[in-house]
C-alpha cells in the first residue's frame, strides 16, 4: 500500500514537472511584457510576430498606435518651439488627417503597419518631408489593394480625405456647388500649382488610375506641409512613371502667382453632396461620419486645372477618376 502511494506521488510530481517544463508561448505572456519585447525588435522580427496570429497583430497595432499618440502629445504646439519640432508636428497632423476618413475595420491595422515599415520613431524629425511622402504613399497603396473589395466605400473615403486636406489650407476658396449633369463642387487653391510633365506608357489602365490617385494625394499632403510651415517650394517628383511638377507660395501677393482649380464631379444622393459641401465649408463636424449604404449609386471624378505663372510648362491634364459609375461595385 505504501509503495502504491509512493508511486502515485511520484507520478503526480512527474506530471507537474512536465507541465512546468512546457515552453511558454508568446500569447501566454502579459500584454505589458509583449509590448516591452516589441520595443527591442527590429522591423523584420516585429513583422513576423504580427503574422503569427490575429491576436498578435492586434497587440502590435495597439503598441504602435500608442507610440504614435505619445509622439503626437510630445509634439503639441508650444509657445516657443524649434523649427524641427514645429515641422514634426505638422507631419504628424497630416498623417492623422490622412487616416481619419478611412474608418473601416482594416484601416488602423494598415496605419500601424505603415508606422512599422515606413516611420522611424527616433529619426523622423531629421527627414520630415520624405517621412510624410513615403508614409502617405504606402498607406494609400494599402487602401488601393483588392480593387473590387469594398470599392465604393474606399473611394468615398479617398474623396473625403482629399477634401479633408483641402479644408486645412489656409487660403482655400470654395467657389460653389453647382448642379449640372452631376453635382460640381469647385475649390481653388491660390498660390498653388500641380501639373503633370510626363506620364509613361499606359500598360494596365487600372494601375495607371491607381497611381494617379496615390500620387495626387501625396503631392497634396506635401503642399499642405509647406503651406503650414509658410515655406515657398517648387519641385518635381517621379511617381512610378508619372512626373509631377508642383509649387506653393504661401506668402505671395503677386497677381501672377499660380492657382489650382479643383472640381469634384459627383453623381450620388443629394444628402451626400450637401454633406461633402458642408464638410468642406466647415459647417459639418469632421468627426461626423456619413454612413454610405451598400446599394448607394455613386460616381466621383476630380478634375484639376492649373493656372501657372510664366515659369511653368506642363502637358497633361490633372484628372483623377475616383469612382466610375460603370464599374461593378459592391
Amino acid at each position: 500500500m505504501t509503495q502504491k502511494i509512493t508511486q502515485l506521488r511520484c507520478g503526480k510530481i512527474l506530471r507537474e514537472d512536465a507541465q512546468e517544463s512546457k515552453p511558454i508561448q508568446l500569447l501566454d505572456l502579459p500584454v505589458e511584457v509583449l509590448e516591452m519585447v516589441m520595443t527591442t525588435l527590429d522591423v523584420g522580427p516585429h513583422e513576423m510576430i504580427r503574422d503569427m496570429s490575429e491576436e498578435m497583430k492586434q497587440i502590435s497595432n495597439s503598441f504602435l498606435m500608442h507610440r504614435h499618440r505619445r509622439l503626437e502629445v510630445d509634439h503639441r504646439e508650444r509657445p516657443a518651439e524649434s523649427v524641427r519640432n514645429r515641422d514634426a508636428r505638422f507631419v504628424l497632423q497630416i498623417m492623422r488627417l490622412i487616416c481619419t476618413y478611412f474608418d473601416d475595420e482594416n484601416s488602423e491595422s494598415d496605419f500601424a503597419l505603415c508606422l512599422l515599415l515606413y516611420f522611424d520613431f527616433k529619426q523622423f524629425q531629421y527627414d520630415v518631408k520624405d517621412t510624410l511622402t513615403y508614409f502617405v504613399m504606402n498607406f494609400i497603396r494599402h487602401k488601393e489593394k483588392d480593387p473590387f473589395k469594398g470599392l465604393k466605400l474606399k473611394r468615398f473615403q479617398y474623396a473625403m480625405t482629399v477634401l479633408g486636406l483641402l479644408r486645412e489650407f489656409e487660403n482655400v476658396k470654395i467657389l460653389g456647388l453647382k448642379h449640372l449633369v452631376g453635382w460640381n463642387l469647385e475649390v481653388e487653391l491660390p498660390n498653388t500649382f500641380i501639373g503633370i510633365i510626363e506620364e509613361g506608357n499606359v500598360v494596365f489602365r487600372t494601375t495607371w488610375k491607381s497611381n494617379r490617385r496615390i500620387s495626387f494625394l501625396v503631392v497634396l499632403a506635401e503642399l499642405l506641409f509647406y503651406e503650414k510651415s509658410k515655406t515657398s517650394y517648387t519641385g518635381q517628383r517621379n511617381f512610378d512613371g508619372i512626373i509631377y511638377t508642383y509649387s506653393i507660395q504661401p506668402n505671395s501677393v503677386a497677381k501672377s502667382a499660380p492657382r489650382l482649380l479643383l472640381k469634384f464631379i459627383v453623381d450620388g444622393p443629394p444628402l451626400l453632396i450637401y454633406f461633402m459641401n458642408n464638410f468642406l465649408t466647415r459647417n459639418e463636424d469632421p468627426n461626423t461620419p456619413y454612413h454610405l449604404l451598400p446599394k448607394t449609386h455613386l460616381a466621383i471624378r476630380i478634375e484639376g486645372k492649373a493656372y501657372p505663372g510664366t515659369q511653368f510648362v506642363y502637358f497633361k491634364d490633372l484628372n483623377i477618376d475616383v469612382l466610375k459609375s460603370d464599374l461593378s461595385i459592391r
